[in-house]
């Protein structure tokens, strides 16, 4: 009987066995555990967008998703990621060595690529946004904002200058002189002066003493009155010879009272880095009973800090005391004349002083233009070189990961072949765009400045032989010559390379 049962018996316990066996077929795993089932694998596959693999599962620090690797040179320069985590001064051979053997063997040679550039791969958004800042140079606009003189760029510019004749109209400039009469030779002399001066200045013309008469009683009028007949502003040769004809002399000299009239005039017109400067001419001293030293002093050490010059026309020794000290406090010259020669010369004379300052305008102008050139253009050249070592040295590391890949047989040799044609074509890409735009940038920074610069010495030469004119004198004026830098891009040819 008990050799009958003994099959039976072997039987149930081998089926027993094999299964309780199943939880044993992997040695040191824990029966706890088990194989995810292929339903599972797919779940983890859509949720990480990545194949399920023994070692890809296990590269804990490798990224779960990665976007598409750029290729053409318009993907590399639009691609927003961050450079690699070992790019740059980063760069850690051992380290990434390690993170390139948690990939996948089975892995497709774009998503290699993918985490090659993850890993050392550089970001070049910020060369680009250099590169196109540069190319908005504009270096007329740099010279209009330091001497804004043509017209028809009036609209976005300021005058440079505010340019104020205050002219004494009292009943004594009725006298005559050797030439004429005192009031209708200082009409002309400043008619000549204010039509002469630079471009880029606004003039104006008040006068005093215009009003009532020499009386006693007509004093309070006289001396309280005083007028802007040339509002400050461009000359205009027609409208300004019509305020000449607006008065004549006829009362008091209320000197003073005309300064702190040109006060606000000035005021209305005034703006940072504007010259303020007045040119008062007056056969007198103040008979008001002003204090014409007081407004001067402190017209020039007001915020718009005007000086104030004087012509005395044939006056007195106490007078001439006087408007020096006036012209003293205000910062400016006193001049004293007697006759229609001298008061055109001394007007000649500020006419020199101003165009010495246009000249001076000239120098500043053209240095402030080359300044802005060479920073701009020193700036272009060490973002081309700074792009091209860096593409050069990312260059030589991305391939000494996909060689490295390679020897480790984690990549297939069509594999390899292909990466190092895109890595290729990224050094070629990017090395040229450096070239490019540092050549085409750079040639039109030349041609900004030429031409600038040309534009800056057009009008100082303008305004100089205007001066010339009045003077009767000749300057010898040439302009620079000036030519393109000589750039020349060098040939890149993209390496040879054969079937791996």
């Amino acid at each position: 009987m008990l050799k009958r049962k003994l099959p039976t018996l072997f039987l149930i316990t081998a089926l027993l066995l094999s299964a309780s066996g199943c939880s044993e077929a992997e040695p040191g795993t824990a029966k706890t555990q088990s194989n995810p089932t292929q339903t599972e694998q797919d779940t983890t596959a859509e949720t990480t967008n990545e194949p399920v693999s023994s070692k890809s599962a296990g590269a804990d620090s490798s990224p779960a998703s990665l976007p598409k690797p750029p290729i053409t040179l318009e993907e590399i320069l639009a691609y927003s990621e961050a450079a690699g985590q070992y790019a740059g001064s980063n760069y850690d051979e051992a380290a990434v060595k390690a993170e390139l053997d948690k990939l996948s063997k089975d892995m497709d040679t774009e998503e290699v690529y993918a985490r090659i550039l993850h890993l050392i791969g550089e970001n070049y958004q910020k060369e680009k946004s250099t590169f196109d800042r540069l190319e908005q140079v504009n270096y007329r606009q740099a010279l209009l904002s330091i001497d804004p003189a043509d017209p028809a760029s009036a609209p976005q510019t300021k005058p440079k200058a505010n340019i104020e004749v205050i002219l004494d109209a009292s009943g004594s400039m009725a006298e005559k002189v050797n030439g004429g009469v005192k009031m209708d030779l200082a009409k002309k002399s400043i008619q000549g002066f204010l039509e002469s001066i630079p471009m880029n200045s606004n003039v104006g013309l008040r006068v005093f003493g215009h009003k009532g008469s020499g009386s006693e009683q007509d004093k309070p009028l006289s001396c309280a009155q005083t007028e802007l007949v040339y509002p400050l502003g461009s000359y205009d040769q027609a409208r300004f010879q019509g305020s000449l004809q607006q008065f004549g002399p006829k009362g008091w000299t209320g000197i003073a009272t005309a300064l702190e009239a040109a006060r606000e005039d000035l005021k209305n017109s005034h703006s940072e880095g504007m010259e303020n400067i007045i040119y008062l001419v007056t056969d007198g001293i103040e008979t008001c009973g002003g204090n014409p030293v007081e407004v001067a002093k402190s017209l020039h050490q007001s915020e718009m800090k005007a000086v104030i010059n004087l012509i005395g026309f044939d006056v007195n020794d106490e007078a001439q005391r006087q408007l020096k000290a006036v012209a003293e406090a205000g910062g400016g010259t006193y001049t004293t004349v007697k006759d229609k020669a001298a008061l055109e010369n001394v007007f000649k004379q500020y006419l020199n002083e101003l165009y010495k300052e246009n000249s001076s305008w000239m120098q500043q102008a053209i240095d402030n233009v080359w300044n802005q050139y060479e920073g701009e253009e020193k700036e272009l050249i060490d973002t081309r070189k700074k792009m091209l070592d860096k593409v050069e040295t990312e260059y030589d590391r991305l391939k000494a990961a996909v060689s490295y890949l390679r020897d480790q047989e984690l990549l297939e040799k069509k594999q390899k072949s292909e990466l190092l044609f895109w890595l290729d074509d990224r050094w070629l890409d990017l090395s040229v765009y450096a070239d490019d735009r540092w050549f085409e940038i750079g040639h039109k920074m030349d041609v900004e400045w030429m031409d600038a610069s040309a534009e800056v010495e057009s009008r100082w030469m303008e305004n100089g032989r205007m001066l010339d004119a009045k003077s009767g004198k000749i300057a010898l004026r040439i302009p620079s010559l000036r030519t393109p830098k000589i750039r020349i891009k060098p040939l890149r040819n993209k390496p040879i390379r054969y079937d791996f």
